[in-house]
């Protein structure tokens, strides 16, 4: 398996200038295959007078590593234009663009792409082509292989940031046959069922999406104030709150992925099934703000990738089954139920209330396999509460009683009478 480590690198003239050959080396190659391609349908994939003319700027191996990168840009685009001609492109791509160039705001992107037989790295340094020795910081965490090299300048943080990737050995896959089943959601990001599971387990996104709101008004705000006063639609402060924005809710999501794999791992369960939404945003809602939700707030192709990625580290499997009326189906006599107020769910033929969430998981562990019938018993509180987790901004932790304080308080008044 790959993995990649995230580093920060010193800034220098020398890494400046050979960051700016290599932009220009791929945006001309980027050029004259676009315009090949518009004329002819065809175009060399070894410009070889390109290759020779920046070879002694960034050094052969990396004039080499940046036309083999584009290339793999040009193979892609090929074939996303062959499923298109034949209607069969992927639901999340709707349009077929050319390879971009490396270049925004009218200034070139900075990057670099470095063979990995040509650097170097030890606890402190970088050693990179043309003599260059570079402090960094960031911790490798990944051992292994490792594969090339490419470093690229942050116009928004202002930082120069490293990707190493590495191929790591495959751990041995968990045996047995135990699974963990996950219901997906908005309120709750998580609903979590095992049979090893005490209780099952909620995350609610509650903060998180207030969080995400918080920068939606921000954003708002400075986009009517750039379009006011600059008539401008986009500034550096503008990318660096919608960047914010992404990170606050990826290292919620982070954070809540690692638990749940962890716990899986310890529990010695050896697959995680995760509801698969198909459809939730070709759906029509009643608002905007519900749309809003659902177009942007709603990264269950992220959350999944990051089951996979998480889950793969650890050896355990994770399988994709649809959410179809998971939500709406009794799991005990399977008749179809309402949806009442706070996420309950009411089954009018056992006469019984139950999360809503906690339905969904129970129903796709019911796709996958038999399960023994849950207690409805509401004194039990094994299915109608979960354990229900909040974000706090570091971690997930349980929801404290709020009648412990007052007690303390309480009783510290007395001793000092």
């Amino acid at each position: 398996m790959e993995r990649t480590n995230a580093l920060i690198v010193e800034d220098s003239p020398g890494l400046r200038e050979l960051a700016n050959n290599c932009a220009r080396l791929w945006n001309e190659v980027n050029f004259e295959r676009r315009q090949a391609y518009v004329r002819y349908k065809k175009f060399s994939w070894y410009p070889k007078h390109l290759y020779e003319k920046y070879a002694p700027m960034v050094g052969s191996a990396t004039a080499q590593q940046i036309i083999n990168k584009n290339n793999e840009a040009w193979k892609s685009f090929l074939e996303l234009k062959k499923l298109e001609a034949s209607g069969k492109l992927p639901p999340n791509i709707t349009r077929v663009s050319m390879p971009r160039y490396w270049k925004r705001n009218g200034k070139r992107e900075l990057r670099v792409i470095v063979r990995n037989d040509c650097y170097k790295v030890d606890l402190e340094y970088l050693y990179l082509p043309k003599g260059l020795k570079l402090r960094y910081k960031g911790e490798l965490k990944w051992k292994g292989k490792r594969s090339r090299l490419e470093i690229a300048y942050d116009d928004v943080d202002e930082v120069w940031r490293g990707f190493m990737s590495v191929k790591v050995e495959e751990p041995p896959k968990g045996g047995g046959s135990k699974s963990l089943y996950i219901d997906l959601g908005v309120v709750n990001l998580a609903t979590v069922w095992a049979r090893e599971l005490k209780q099952p387990m909620a995350f609610s996104g509650r903060a998180t999406l207030a969080d995400w709101w918080y920068w939606a008004r921000r954003i708002a705000k400075e986009q009517s104030r750039l379009a006011r006063v600059n008539r401008t639609k986009t500034s550096r402060g503008l990318r660096r709150m919608y960047r914010i924005r992404q990170r606050r809710f990826k290292h919620a999501v982070n954070a809540m992925v690692k638990r749940i794999v962890d716990d899986a791992y310890e529990l010695g369960l050896s697959k995680i099934i995760l509801g698969k939404l198909k459809g939730v945003r070709n759906n029509n809602h009643n608002n905007g703000k519900a749309n809003a939700m659902v177009n942007n707030f709603w990264s269950f192709e992220y959350i999944i990738r990051r089951f996979k990625e998480k889950a793969e580290e650890y050896g355990i499997e994770v399988e994709l089954l649809s959410e179809y009326q998971t939500s709406s189906l009794c799991p005990t006599c399977n008749v179809k139920g309402v949806r009442r107020y706070r996420g309950l769910f009411y089954c009018p033929n056992c006469d019984k209330a139950i999360n809503a969430d906690v339905v969904g998981a129970l129903n796709i562990a019911k796709g996958k396999t038999i399960i023994p019938s849950p207690s409805w018993d509401r004194d039990n509180g094994l299915v109608a509460q979960p354990l229900l987790l909040r974000w706090n901004g570091m971690n997930w932790e349980p929801r404290r009683a709020m009648s412990i304080r007052p007690m303390k308080t309480l009783g510290a008044r007395i001793s000092r009478l």
